[in-house]
């Protein structure tokens, strides 16, 4: 190996960028809980999980890809992919950066990323399951995010060859496709930087996917401690149904932000994702072999692209289930009738907490009258005193010059001056 020239500095090695795109319910929620557990132990290790929150990536995304969520915007989007961006620049070793919203990013702003992190070497991982898991928990992804589709609308959609004519279909393949993915976000990039890691079967020890992802983007898996992180579970089909009919009956009075708060985080992620029993949402037989047809050519063409991949591509190949699960879209009002139990309870005793909060806060137990007369009393007195400091802050020379303004004296003798002016015709005044 040649040596650098005696006394010259050896070269410093670029930094690494992991850009983690997607795609979503692959495990990405549960590996995003890992980085984001042990960032302190990863930066002893050298490696970066930027962002000052654990939502700071999601808004990175939004801002990268300039959208949000319908009807709705966040301040703090503006800025945030530009926040990411100047800390792994700032970093001289590796940073991972990990957000399924950056799948569907489109093909100028993916430029752009690339083009806002070229001091560093950019690698692109993406998380993959088979469809015949990834269907049904991305249909009722969709549904904790107000949408009204059936599943047999959802999966018509997907299998059409116009698919691109339909809103879900283009939410889901634009988020779960690999191909189309990876054919732009790993356009300029080598195909060794570009790195397939496939979810286990069923069964499989549950640190499984954390190795995976670990031998993806060099770390050793060793070195974190997964144990206490959680995922992002699926709803159980009563639940979905419920929430579902819940979106159907919800009108726009109800806000993004308050449906996200109060229906997506509260009721349907802590509150139903807990029931006990859930049943699962499965494929039905009769969609499995356009399914499993997608999955063999996904394969071909990931394996014909030369990416990196950790795991089996043939995990991507869905399996046939033995006990075929009860129809997705047939109401099963028992089941419902409990999980409406279950959803009133939970958003009464928030009320109730809300409520108990608003009571503790100083001053509440005074009536809404008396609080607004103090506040405008408090008000006043601090317009006075802004008054006061403005005063007071004013230099010397000026506060005397407006002093002598005032005077009697000074006022008559500026009235004279103008009316000389007036009468010699000199400027400042009218001519003859």
């Amino acid at each position: 190996m040649a040596q650098p020239p005696s006394g010259s500095a050896p070269r410093r090695a670029r930094p690494a960028v992991y850009l983690h795109v997607g795609a979503a319910k692959s495990g990405t929620t549960y590996l995003q809980n890992v980085l984001w557990r042990n960032r302190d132990r990863l930066r002893e290790q050298g490696v970066l999980y930027p962002g000052p929150d654990f939502a700071a990536h999601v808004r990175a995304a939004f801002d990268l890809r300039r959208t949000f969520f319908r009807g709705a915007t966040d301040p703090t989007v503006r800025g945030a992919w530009r926040e990411l961006v100047d800390a792994a620049r700032g970093w001289p070793g590796t940073t991972i950066i990990s957000q399924e919203l950056f799948a569907p990013t489109r093909a100028e702003y993916v430029a752009r990323a690339l083009a806002d992190l070229d001091f560093a070497d950019v690698h692109v991982v993406f998380t993959v399951r088979d469809l015949g898991r990834q269907i049904p928990a991305h249909w009722q992804e969709d549904v904790k995010n107000r949408f009204t589709t059936s599943f047999e609308e959802f999966v018509a959609a997907l299998s059409r060859r116009d698919w691109e004519n339909f809103e879900v279909a283009r939410l889901f393949w634009g988020l779960q496709d690999p191909v189309a993915v990876l054919a732009r976000w790993g356009a300029g990039l080598p195909p060794d930087r570009v790195h397939v890691v496939t979810l286990p079967r069923p069964g499989a020890p549950r640190d499984l996917l954390w190795r995976r992802f670990c031998a993806a983007v060099g770390l050793d898996p060793g070195g974190c401690d997964p144990s206490a992180a959680f995922g992002n579970p699926s709803l159980g089909l009563a639940e979905t149904q419920y929430v579902r009919l819940l979106n159907g009956a919800l009108d726009e009075r109800i806000g993004w932000h308050t449906y996200n708060d109060e229906v997506k985080l509260h009721l349907a992620q802590e509150v139903l994702t807990r029931r006990p029993s859930p049943i699962r949402t499965t494929l039905p037989a009769e969609h499995l072999p356009w399914a499993v047809e997608r999955a063999i050519e996904t394969v071909e063409a990931v394996r014909a692209a030369r990416y990196r991949v950790v795991g089996d591509l043939y995990e991507l190949i869905p399996a046939y289930e033995r006990a075929p699960g009860p129809d997705p879209d047939e109401p099963r009002w028992p089941e419902l009738a409990d999980v409406g139990t279950d959803a009133i309870t939970a958003l009464l005793r928030r009320v109730v907490e809300g409520e108990e909060l608003a009571a503790a806060v100083p001053g509440a137990e005074a009536a809404a009258g008396d609080r607004l007369g103090e506040l405008a009393a408090d008000a006043a007195e601090l317009a006075d005193l802004t008054g006061r400091l403005l005063h007071d802050a004013t230099p010397l020379s000026r506060r005397a010059a407006q002093n002598v303004k005032r005077h009697p004296g000074v006022r008559r003798l500026g009235g004279a001056y103008r009316r000389i002016q007036a009468r010699t015709g000199r400027p400042g005044g009218p001519s003859e």
